[in-house]
């Protein structure tokens, strides 16, 4: 009689046990099954420029919806705009130049540097200006916006062909449309542009000197995507997300054709003629240290950042 009972009970216990496993096994499946299906979001901004056509490329292709990411991407045409943006918390990331995310950095601004870019860039000469090298451009008007990635482009390369800043003369001019619109009319002499407006301006007849700013040069890697510090805190999967698809859109680009890739271009940029060269998009994305003391160096030149400041406190690091 005691035995049926004990047998009884161990009957009973070994059938909580039973559905208590089971629960927990039903939860736990739930739960990871929720995680593999869950979809992270991301904004990031940008400007009318070729820096951020590998992002485009894996958002368009369905790279990001792939890997679980869903990426917005909102087009500023003001620098500004896009800092306060990312400031403020409109954004989690944007494309943004060096000298602009040192200066927010050393001011205090909770930011880091997660990648570098490839930009283009190239000197343009107006049509009736003989400069075939940069040392032709003593003398010259130069057009720029000050303390800008721009007006150290253009001073670090009069610099590697041994000309003084002090030997041309900087025409302000913040908006680019403009320095084009003055380049063409021949108000200036020269300015730096970035793509697609250097081609435009070579398909309207002016100049480029030639081999400087190649594609993948130092001198042409100097912006990258500019993260905030609660993204990086709140969204750290989906930040590496970001540079995986990244990765993954440049060696797709790589294998495109020629045709494909130019109306790509054209669909993204809105210039239907642009011969742009992909040999300067790299899965290299890991920030130049060598062109990051140079920036910084620059800036402390000018006073626009404390002599105390090191670049290697703005970079990110993203966690495998």
């Amino acid at each position: 009689m005691n035995r049926g009972k004990t047998t009884t009970t161990y009957a009973f216990c070994a059938l909580l046990m039973g559905l208590g496993i089971l629960l927990i096994s039903s939860c736990g499946s739930g739960s990871s099954s929720r995680k593999a299906n869950e979809v992270m979001n991301l904004r990031m901004g940008i400007m009318p420029s070729v820096d951020h056509l590998p992002f485009a490329w894996a958002q368009k292709q369905g790279i990001y919806d792939s890997l679980g990411l869903k990426l917005e991407i909102e087009r500023f045409y003001s620098p500004m705009e896009r800092d306060v943006a990312l400031q403020v918390g409109q954004l989690d990331a944007s494309i943004s130049d060096y000298t602009s995310v040192m200066i927010q950095h050393a001011k205090g601004l909770p930011l880091r540097l997660g990648m570098q870019c490839q930009g283009a860039f190239a000197f343009i000469t107006a049509a009736d200006t003989p400069c075939e090298r940069v040392e032709d451009l003593r003398g010259k008007e130069i057009a720029l916006s000050s303390n800008t990635v721009i007006e150290y482009a253009t001073d670090r390369l009069l610099a590697l062909s041994g000309v003084s800043p002090e030997e041309v003369t900087k025409v302000e001019v913040q908006k680019i449309p403009l320095r084009l619109e003055m380049l063409l009319s021949g108000q200036v002499d020269a300015a730096i542009l970035p793509e697609p407006f250097a081609q435009i301006a070579l398909e309207a007849g002016l100049k480029t000197i030639p081999g400087v700013l190649a594609a993948g040069s130092p001198e042409s890697q100097i912006t990258g995507v500019a993260i905030a510090e609660k993204a990086l805190q709140d969204k750290q999967e989906a930040i590496a997300l970001l540079l995986k698809g990244y990765q993954i859109a440049v060696e797709r680009i790589q294998m495109l054709s020629p045709t494909e890739w130019k109306q790509f271009v054209a669909q993204e940029l809105g210039a239907q003629d642009l011969s742009l060269s992909r040999e300067g998009y790299s899965r290299e994305i890991t920030p130049n240290a060598a062109t990051l003391q140079e920036v910084a160096a620059w800036l402390k030149a000018k006073q626009l950042i404390p002599e105390s400041y090191q670049p290697t406190q703005l970079l990110y690091q993203a966690k495998n």
